[in-house]
């Protein structure tokens, strides 16, 4: 699984457990959309009653990555539902909020951890609830941040790398950061 920024992948490359959590839901979601799709063939474990997954996100990054792959979702819809939805899926995939419920976080940490290589997405703020959460079980913990003219990753853990923030522009998050801008995106 990978991000498609050199840099993260590069830092997350051999970690089992990486977190990526914002409270900007909008950043996130655009972000969690663009790892399904390069990632693909990937499955993905959705933790709500509703939403998740955007079918026409999902499609735009197709065509702006030219990258069409099989996505196998599951959803879990209560609390109890987490574990044996993530035991059912296997090994290597991308979970959705897998703490939205706030409660048996335990049996969800255990389920994650013998999941094999797991991205987690989380519209949390860790600072707050990282010890209540599974926080020690991520290799890697990045937080996204919206500024004024981009967004940024900020490591707050991993095994590999200090406390460092990579700044991106918000093209960059479609893969346009370089070229002729809107032009190369209508040809």
């Amino acid at each position: 699984m990978i991000t498609g920024f050199n840099e993260i992948d590069e830092i997350i490359m051999k970690d089992q457990i990486v977190e990526f959590y914002s409270e900007d839901r909008d950043l996130l979601t655009l972000f969690y959309h663009r790892v399904i799709v390069l990632s693909s063939p990937v499955k993905v474990v959705i933790v709500a009653e509703r939403g998740g997954i955007d079918p026409t996100l999902v499609e735009r990054f197709e065509n702006i990555f030219q990258k069409k792959g099989e996505i196998y979702i599951r959803r879990a819809f209560k609390a109890e539902d987490v574990k044996p939805t993530i035991e059912a899926m296997g090994k290597e995939m991308i979970i959705i909020d897998p703490y939205h419920h706030k409660r048996l976080y335990t049996q969800i940490v255990s389920a994650i951890r013998n999941a094999g290589k797991v991205f987690i997405f989380s519209a949390m703020d860790r600072e707050k609830e990282g010890s209540i959460f599974g926080l020690h079980t991520s290799h890697s913990l990045i937080k996204l941040t919206r500024g004024k003219r981009g967004f940024s990753f900020r490591i707050i853990k991993s095994v590999t790398i200090g406390d460092i923030e990579i700044p991106y522009s918000f093209w960059d998050i479609y893969g346009k950061s370089e070229g002729e801008g809107l032009i190369t995106f209508m040809k």
